[in-house]
């Protein structure tokens, strides 16, 4: 075998085990003590310590053992010759006493095989073949559990990202700080506290600091931190849009994941200048990440998502930027959504607090009820919302005063409250329906729906055929990629009065090909955004199609 066919086995085998390497500390340990102990072999061969002989060799000139000479006949050597040089061989001092071989044999680490040379006698290499071949009783339950892949948490990749631009801000630190002794040993006291909580951290390589391998320039390791900062903050922000319960198809949640998605794909552009040779950990788990949750999700991603777009990591600083406008965006909701949840709750307290006072008492109270419409108002909270009407209740109602300075306010919020009372006990079914639910009711009472989106869902169709009082709620199921057929005839018949797309759970093409038949067929398309509780469906008729359907 030439050079290059060793560099490039030297190669392969890094490549092979690189990944496995920085995931797990016992199997680091064991590999760096398999290359020492070659080593120390290699060195007692090239010593003649333990060199190799072959079975039909002959003693040597350097042996140290004196072979008395035997009398032979020219030609074939003698059977009391070849018995001689055996007996020498057998008394003469040194550790062989077998036949050395040399064979490739393959070693197991993990889930992975690698074929290597190795040198011993025949059953030594019978028996490294074995241990690769036959499982093993006892299982290294460390190194198993660092080659199969956990779930994604993008925590963890916040986290882990923001140590690593950290370190190699600190590396470049370090080499401006080499001439300073004190200063150098201050990065280092750094440098150690950081591997310290990688350590911590699973899967956490802090590769800049490996001594074996020479980072980039400064320019390119500012460059790879700000990479990695970017990906820390735009799984910060992913993670803020789900707390915030953020519609994946809208347009704040599809562009928390473009964010991510370029983010991710930068980070792979700007280590493509370093001496690694796979993909970054939290790189890859942000690409499975999205890879998972835009399926999950029926979200397309039409960037930075193939190996030949690369977004350009010296954009990262500006992307950065556009992470932070949209978190601040992100904690402005977040604000209002608590602004709401604390007003409907001091609502609901008040309003208990009347009921147990009474008449007289009730005064303040009211005031306070007041205060929170004023609030929910200005947040774009209708004084009739039905969250509004419920904290209130009828019964607190009840004790409205009629001198109340607050009555013009208040009295629409109670007269609904009473309405839904009024509905409540006249309803005849198991759940009573808000008025905006009895409104469409009328609407499409008798007729049928057709619903365009995921699998059948009998349960769901069943509330709204109750909800509606409709005759029937055609639910038709399209395949992703398949052809839209289907649903041309339901949406046709004369006894269908609306279509509900239901975004969530319909690709792009179904959803403008539905939209497309139901103008033909001179019928509404109603698009969900969110669920399709007969509360929300009533809510999207009427905003949509109510005048269409008189």
């Amino acid at each position: 075998m030439n050079d290059p066919d060793l560099q490039q086995l030297a190669a392969a085998i890094a490549q092979l085990l690189r990944p496995h390497l920085e995931r797990s500390e016992p199997l680091r340990r064991s590999v760096a003590l398999l290359g020492k102990w070659l080593c120390e072999e290699t060195a007692k061969i090239e010593t003649g310590i333990a060199a190799p002989v072959e079975t039909n060799s002959q003693p040597s000139a350097s042996e140290s053992v004196e072979v008395k000479p035997v009398s032979v006949t020219q030609g074939a050597p003698s059977t009391d010759a070849i018995t001689a040089a055996s007996y020498a061989r057998k008394v003469a001092p040194g550790p062989i006493e077998l036949p050395m071989s040399s064979a490739i044999v393959p070693l197991k680490l993990g889930d992975a095989v690698v074929h290597l040379p190795l040198t011993g006698t025949t059953a030594d290499l019978g028996r490294a073949r074995a241990s690769a071949s036959v499982p093993a009783v006892h299982v290294d339950y460390t190194i198993a559990a660092s080659v199969q892949r956990e779930e994604v948490d993008l925590a963890v990749v916040e986290t882990r990202c923001r140590l690593k631009a950290d370190s190699c801000r600190l590396f470049i630190e370090r080499r401006a700080a080499a001439a300073d002794e004190q200063a150098e040993l201050d990065t280092r006291h750094r440098m150690n506290e950081m591997i310290a909580r990688a350590k911590m951290l699973p899967s956490c390589f802090l590769w800049v600091f490996w001594r074996e391998r020479t980072p980039p320039d400064d320019a390119t390791l500012a460059m790879i931190a700000e990479s990695y900062s970017a990906l820390a903050d735009a799984a910060a922000l992913m993670r803020k849009s789900d707390e915030l319960g953020v519609q994946p198809n809208s347009v704040e949640g599809m562009h928390s994941m473009s964010l991510l998605a370029e983010a991710k794909s930068g980070l792979r552009a700007a280590l493509a200048q370093t001496w690694l040779s796979d993909d970054d950990r939290d790189q890859e788990d942000a690409f499975m990440w999205l890879r998972r949750e835009t399926t999950q999700r029926r979200v397309f991603l039409d960037r930075y998502m193939t190996v030949h777009d690369n977004a350009d990591p010296a954009n990262s600083p500006e992307l950065r930027r556009r992470i932070g406008g949209a978190a601040a965006a992100f904690d402005l909701r977040a604000a209002k959504v608590k602004g709401i949840r604390a007003a409907i709750n001091q609502i609901r307290y008040h309003a208990g607090q009347i009921v147990k006072d009474g008449v007289g008492a009730s005064h303040p109270h009211w005031a306070k009820v007041a205060d929170a419409i004023t609030r929910l108002g200005q947040a774009g909270i209708a004084s009739t919302d039905r969250r509004i009407v419920e904290a209130i209740g009828t019964e607190a109602g009840a004790h409205f005063p009629g001198d109340s300075p607050h009555a013009e306010m208040l009295l629409p919020v109670l007269e609904e409250a009473g309405a839904i009372a009024e509905t409540e006990e006249e309803s005849q079914g198991p759940r009573a329906w808000s008025k905006q639910v009895l409104d469409v009711r009328a609407m499409l009472r008798g007729r049928q729906i057709v619903l365009i989106g995921g699998e059948r869902n009998a349960a769901a169709a069943q509330r709204l055929v109750e909800a509606f009082d409709l005759s029937n709620a055609e639910w038709v199921a399209l395949t992703e990629h398949g052809t839209g057929a289907p649903m041309r005839a339901p949406i046709c018949r004369p006894e269908t009065a609306a279509v509900i797309v239901i975004i969530k759970l319909t690709g792009h093409h179904h959803a403008d090909e539905a939209k497309e038949i139901a103008d033909a067929a001179g019928k509404p398309c109603v698009f969900l955004n969110g669920g399709y509780n007969p509360e929300r469906v009533a809510q999207a008729i009427v905003d949509q199609a109510s005048v269409r359907l008189g």
